[in-house]
């Protein structure tokens, strides 16, 4: 097996814990996926209907239409907690991460119509969370054979078990208002590097190295300020990283190297608001949470000491404030960045 496909299937373990609430993988017994699989035919067939959301125009091109209520799955949101962008150019639009459903894609779809009349051509996935591709149903199904465009390993990770298990994960947070999303993966493979050309549009791909994830994607809108990036930087939201996924000791590397590639840019996040501080907020956070965790593993304390000493610096004060579930996402993020500290220093 190789690293990717040994790191895919580490976060694939980790995910089927989260979505089940177990602690092991033991129990997907072909008994136990009969029953889940008999539950899911007896469960309505239509998700619930999405409210229409105003697209907000950045640039006489670029609209994004904002997530609404929270930065986590629920059954409130129904999955709509991921901003939805779309770039107007002279052949068609582009669309970069189509959020967490069929139903979000079809209002996505929606209000792109009341923007322009040019079809859809293009689909961007910037990387394997469910949140930033499982809208590319309602894409396929309106545009049949539109090109979807991700690096090889999102488009392995989705093709395989991780894809049916985000289809569960977000029918289970939301009781059931995505199902009818399908599984449609990207159909064309991109690299960092390359840059994708529409019309009087260019868009330049970036893979800088782990740090939400192995494969996260950034998008460079040539002529303008605007950086996509995907969930390498979040405002006011600390993601799961967990088992090998996320990374702190390369994630600080990797996210120095975009300030230091793309500086001065104003950086669009899945999540939250956009603004020219997220990434130095970001390094900041990453720091912080590393460096206590650190300390405290070297001076022989546990994880709440690396916690209680990361909470009273003056920048955790702040961001904890604006930060939707702070205290969980802490908990697992100082675990993590403590685990990557004994095994730097073993």
């Amino acid at each position: 097996m190789d690293k990717n496909a040994e790191l895919i299937s580490h976060v694939r373990r980790d995910l089927v814990k989260r979505i089940l609430g177990i602690t092991g993988v033991a129990v997907l017994t072909p008994e136990f996926l009969m029953n889940a699989a008999m539950a899911a035919e007896k469960a309505p067939q239509t998700g619930s209907h999405v409210n229409d959301v105003k697209p907000e125009k950045l640039t006489d091109k670029v609209y994004f239409i904002p997530a609404r209520q929270g930065k986590f799955p629920s059954v409130k949101n129904k999955a709509f907690f991921t901003n939805i962008m779309f770039i107007v150019s002279s052949e068609g639009v582009i669309v970069i991460d189509p959020s967490a459903s069929l139903q979000i894609g079809q209002m996505a779809i929606r209000m792109i119509k009341t923007v322009t009349n040019k079809p859809v051509i293009a689909v961007i996935n910037t990387h394997y969370h469910g949140d930033h591709w499982m809208g590319n149903h309602a894409f396929e199904e309106a545009y049949p054979g539109v090109k979807i465009y991700a690096l090889k390993e999102v488009k392995e990770a989705i093709n395989g078990a991780l894809g049916e298990e985000w289809i569960q994960m977000a029918l289970d947070a939301t009781k059931n208002a995505t199902i009818g999303t399908k599984i449609v993966a990207p159909n064309t493979e991109v690299k960092g590097g390359d840059v994708l050309k529409f019309g009087d549009v260019s868009l330049k791909l970036h893979h800088f190295g782990q740090c939400h994830t192995p494969f996260d994607m950034l998008v460079e809108i040539d002529g303008t300020d605007y950086i996509h990036m995907g969930d390498v930087v979040m405002d006011g939201r600390m993601a799961g990283m967990g088992n090998g996924e996320g990374s702190f000791i390369k994630g600080i590397e990797t996210l120095k190297n975009i300030k230091a590639t793309l500086p001065n840019k104003v950086y669009f996040p899945g999540h939250g608001n956009y603004g020219k501080g997220l990434l130095d907020e970001e390094i900041a956070l990453f720091e912080v949470i590393y460096n206590s965790a650190a300390t405290a593993q070297k001076d022989g304390k546990g994880i709440s000491d690396a916690s209680a000493a990361a909470k009273a610096t003056p920048f955790m004060q702040t961001y904890a404030k604006k930060t939707e579930g702070f205290d969980h996402g802490l908990g697992q993020w100082i675990t993590i960045a403590y685990q990557e500290a004994e095994a730097a220093n073993f």
